[in-house]
C-alpha cells in the first residue's frame, strides 16, 4: 500500500495520500559537510515528494532559507521528488546512499526500520504520550522503538447533509453504525433518488476500522510475531454489516461494491449521497464541485459501533532520521524546527491536515482552521485514532488487495463473512507473521 493514505482517497498511500514526502540527503553532490563535526553548520539535501506539492513548495523553500538565516554556517538544498518516492527511498537504502532526514508516509515507517535504514527516536515510545496525537505515536513504533517523529495527520470523519436529516427529525447526526443505518433508510424512503449512505467497497480504510469499533483487532502480537485478527468474530460482524449496508439495505448504488473515496466525493457533490465517511481533503473536493452545497453540511465524529469506540486510521506523515546520515547534529536540528508550531501548522493548513502535536492540535481547534464548524469534528475525531499493525510486511497486504477483496466478496456473496476473514486471515498471516 502507499504510505499516505488520506489525500483524495489514495491510499498509502500512506495522504494517502496525502501528506507531503520529503527528506534531507547526506553525503550527496550537493552536501558540503561531509562528516558530522557536533556543530550546527553544513549542508543537507531536503527533498519532497508530493503529487499535491505545487502550492507546498513554496511554503517549503521558505523553511529552507529561514532555517539556514538562523543557523549561519548551514545551507538547506530542495529538490522535489514524484510519485515514486517509495521506490526512491528503497533504492537508496539498498545503494548505501542515503538521506539524512525523510518525511515519509507513516505506514513506510515500520518498513524502513526493518531494514535497519532509520535512527531510533525515542527508545521508550511512552515517553512520547502527551506530546503526539496516539495514533500517530503508534504509527513511528517498531519492535517497541520508535524511529520517527509524527508531522502531520489526516482523519476522515462523518460528513452529511444537515437539510436531509432535519427533514426526518434529526437535530444531529448519528451516534452509532446502527442509527446510521436507520437514519440512511429513512431519508431513502422520503427523498427517493437520493442514496442513504456512501459506501466504498473499492478502499478498506473505509471499513476496516470497524473492526476496532466492534471491540477486535486487526492483529495483535505474540512474542515477537504479529497475529492476524481478522478471523474473529467481531472482525466477521463488523464486515458483514457494512456489506449489508450495500447488499441488504442498499443504501448505495450495486456498483458501490467498486467504488473509491472519488466516486462518493463526485455522488455527494451531486448531491445523490446524504452521508458519507471522507476526510477534510474531501470537503475540499466536494465544494468545489458545488460550492452551494456548504450551507447544507455539517460534519460530526464518526459513529460508534457495538465495542464502544468510533476509532479510525491516522494517517498522514512522520520525520525520520536515517541512520548512516552523515551529519546527524544539523539533521536533529533541521526536525526540531520544522516540528516547532510557527512552522508546522503553516505546512499542515495549506494540506488541509491537522498537525500531528498535541500543542499544534490545541491551537488548531481553538482558533486555527480546524476550529470552523465544518471542520472541527475532524480535530476531535484525532482523538479517537489508531495505526495499523506496526510490521514491515503490511505492505504485502495491502498490496494484494486481501481486504478489499475479502470485501467485495461478502458484497458479491461469493463467499460468506466467516470465510472471507478466514481467507483474509490467513493471507495476513503469511505476509506479517
Amino acid at each position: 500500500m502507499r504510505a499516505w493514505n488520506i489525500w483524495r482517497g489514495r491510499v498509502a498511500v500512506a495522504i494517502g495520500l496525502a501528506g507531503a514526502l520529503a527528506l534531507a540527503a547526506c553525503g550527496g553532490a550537493n552536501d558540503s559537510s561531509g562528516t558530522d563535526s557536533g556543530e550546527i553548520k553544513g549542508a543537507i539535501d531536503f527533498w519532497m515528494g508530493d503529487p499535491i506539492g505545487d502550492t507546498q513548495q513554496p511554503i517549503m523553500q521558505k523553511l529552507a532559507d529561514d532555517y539556514a538565516a538562523a543557523r549561519p554556517g548551514t545551507k538547506v538544498n530542495l529538490r522535489f521528488l514524484g510519485k515514486d518516492a517509495h521506490q526512491t527511498y528503497l533504492t537508496s537504502i539498498a545503494g548505501g546512499s542515503v538521506p539524512c532526514v525523510a518525511l515519509i508516509g507513516n505506514t513506510w515507517t515500520p518498513e524502513f526500520a526493518a531494514l535497519n535504514a532509520l535512527e531510533v527516536y525515542a527508545d521508550d515510545p511512552k515517553t512520547l504520550q502527551g506530546t503526539y496525537v496516539p495514533g500517530m505515536i503508534d504509527s513511528t513504533i517498531f519492535k517497541g522503538k520508535s524511529y520517527a517523529v509524527p508531522y502531520d495527520t489526516g482523519v476522515r470523519a462523518l460528513i452529511y447533509r444537515k437539510d436531509l436529516l432535519e427533514s426526518i427529525g434529526k437535530s444531529s447526526a448519528p451516534a452509532t453504525w446502527e442509527e446510521l443505518r436507520e437514519v440512511a433508510l429513512a431519508i431513502q424512503a422520503k427523498h427517493k433518488g437520493v442514496n442513504g449512505f456512501g459506501i466504498i467497497g473499492g478502499a478498506h480504510w473505509y471499513y476496516l476500522p470497524l473492526i476496532w469499533n466492534w471491540g477486535g483487532d486487526i492483529a495483535k502480537q505474540s512474542g515477537d510475531k504479529w497475529v492476524s485478527e481478522a478471523a474473529s468474530p467481531q472482525a466477521v460482524q463488523a464486515f458483514q454489516f457494512y456489506a449489508d449496508l450495500l447488499t441488504k439495505d442498499r443504501l448505495s448504488p450495486a456498483g458501490a461494491s467498486a467504488w473509491t473515496a472519488a466516486d462518493v466525493d463526485k455522488s455527494f457533490g451531486l448531491g445523490e449521497t446524504a452521508m458519507m465517511v471522507g476526510g477534510s481533503w474531501d470537503l475540499r473536493t466536494i465544494l468545489k464541485q458545488n460550492p452551494a452545497l456548504e450551507s447544507k453540511l455539517a460534519t460530526a465524529v464518526l459513529p460508534k459501533g457495538p465495542g464502544g469506540n468510533n476509532d479510525t486510521f491516522a494517517g498522514g506523515s512522520n520525520l525520520a532520521v536515517f541512520r548512516e546520515c552523515k551529519n546527524k547534529t544539523v539533521a536533529n536540528d533541521f526536525v526540531k524546527f520544522m516540528m516547532s508550531k510557527e512552522n508546522l501548522v503553516p505546512v499542515t493548513a495549506n494540506l488541509g491536515l491537522l498537525p500531528a502535536t498535541n500543542d499544534a492540535l490545541a491551537q488548531e481547534k481553538s482558533t486555527g482552521s480546524f476550529s470552523s464548524p465544518l471542520l472541527k469534528a475532524y480535530a476531535e475525531q484525532a482523538d479517537h485514532t489508531r495505526s495499523i499493525p506496526p510490521v514491515a510486511s503490511w505492505g504485502k497486504v495491502e498490496g494484494a488487495n486481501a481486504i478489499v477483496n475479502a470485501m467485495q466478496s461478502i458484497m458479491s456473496g461469493k463467499k460468506t463473512a466467516d470465510a472471507a476473514m478466514k481467507e483474509l486471515s490467513d493471507q495476513m498471516n503469511q505476509a506479517i507473521g
